[in-house]
């Protein structure tokens, strides 16, 4: 395996990709070292600039990305490199899929575990935006698409039987499902150095009876196949304007819960509610816009997916489905309470991991705001977790939200 850099890339791709030029000395810079946020990262990923545009390269190593930026305790997870050919992959089907929400993808090392995909960076990533105070315009609207129509068109609702378990078995991707089944639910990972941690949250993140429902939806996860899911959709995966959205970064892909997806998502907009409670915004007026549009955005996303899932399947799933609607509406009725408890799982891992992924929370400039914020959400993670049978429709999610709100700002005022 080739390790490359910023000196070796333009002769490497000259040599594996004679069909992109690269613009000669400077082409390259590293993702993470040329001023973009590099949080998250566990591949070295480089943007490549050509004669007629750029291009991202994607490396995965025997270390990750994360490790250079956690202290030694922190290490360890190290995921098989063989993910970015799975990732190229499955980038490939969810654009057959999705053409208009995911990158174009355009050559692939298998042997160097590299792959190339197009560059969205005439996009911004969403978290950066929603942090600024951005509405982004059909922001949940264009989710909820991408979200509903990957996951339909991989259900066995829609594909022939054996096709579905083929789909299932090419993509089982057991090292990286470990990460989330480990890290994500049973929150077994290095944690902030905070003195605030201790009291604040392991106490709640680590009751009895949230560890015991973090289980039952570990297990959940681990063994429902409902259909080919993200399983790391949240707003730094996602590129946007106001007319479009590019989603990246799937190299988490399996076959699992359609909740999951949802949930997942629905975290990182709760995260951006429970920021804009206690941020700064130029006027009152704007940060009560600003959470209504959150609000606005988690109806849109759940309600949407809903409505779209429904569709699909009274036009285009196989016939002893169609035959049983009273099965769709089940099935649509339990995605609302398991995308509840799903999205408690990151809510709860992102209060406490030392990766970061807190930009929302770190542009409260109040250290003191900070912590109301992260406890806000912590708490609400429990609200999702714990009362996620009553949670039964979008203006549940809403409602609890709400009242999670009023009843921390109530102990604090």
């Amino acid at each position: 395996m080739i390790v490359l850099d910023k000196d070796n890339i333009v002769p490497y791709l000259r040599e594996r990709f004679p069909a992109f030029r690269p613009a000669g000395t400077g082409a390259v810079s590293a993702i993470g070292d040329d001023g973009e946020d590099p949080r998250g990262l566990i591949n070295y990923v480089f943007r490549v600039r050509g004669e007629r545009g750029s291009l991202i390269l994607k490396q995965a190593r025997s270390n990750m990305r994360l490790d250079d930026d956690v202290p030694p305790d922190g290490a360890g997870y190290c995921p098989p490199q063989d993910r970015n050919y799975s990732e190229y992959l499955s980038l490939k089907l969810r654009r057959a899929i999705t053409p208009d929400f995911v990158p174009e993808v355009y050559h692939t090392v298998r042997e160097d575990h590299v792959f190339l995909m197009e560059d969205v960076s005439y996009l911004r990533p969403c978290r950066s935006l929603l942090t600024q105070g951005v509405m982004i315009g059909g922001l949940a609207e264009r989710v909820s698409q991408f979200l509903c129509d990957n996951h339909f068109y991989t259900t066995e609702f829609y594909l022939d039987t054996e096709q579905f378990r083929e789909l299932g078995r090419r993509f089982v991707n057991t090292g990286m499902r470990a990460i989330m089944e480990n890290w994500l639910f049973l929150r077994d990972g290095p944690t902030h150095r905070c003195p605030a941690l201790t009291r604040h949250f392991l106490p709640f993140i680590f009751a009895d009876d949230v560890v015991v429902q973090s289980h039952l939806l570990r297990h959940k996860y681990m063994n429902s196949t409902q259909a080919f899911i993200h399983s790391d959709v949240h707003t730094s995966n996602i590129f946007a304007d106001d007319t479009q959205i590019k989603v990246i970064d799937m190299e988490y892909t399996f076959a699992g819960p359609c909740a999951y997806d949802i949930g997942y998502f629905l975290a990182s907009l709760v995260s951006q509610y429970c920021s804009a409670v206690f941020r700064p915004f130029p006027s009152e007026g704007e940060r009560r816009d600003f959470k209504h549009y959150v609000l606005a955005c988690v109806h849109t996303l759940v309600d949407g997916y809903q409505r779209r899932f429904a569709a699909h399947w009274d036009d285009e799933a196989k016939q002893v489905y169609r035959s049983c609607p009273g099965f769709r509406d089940a099935f649509l009725a339990e995605l609302v309470p398991d995308a509840a408890g799903f999205a408690a799982m990151p809510m709860f891992t992102l209060c406490i991991s030392s990766f970061g992924f807190t930009q929302e929370f770190d542009a409260i400039p109040d250290e003191a705001n900070e912590l109301h914020a992260l406890q806000l959400y912590c708490s609400l993670g429990r609200r999702f977790l714990m009362d996620r049978q009553q949670i039964r429709t979008s203006k549940d999610i809403i409602a609890a939200i709400l009242e999670g709100e009023r009843a921390y700002l109530s102990c604090i005022r």
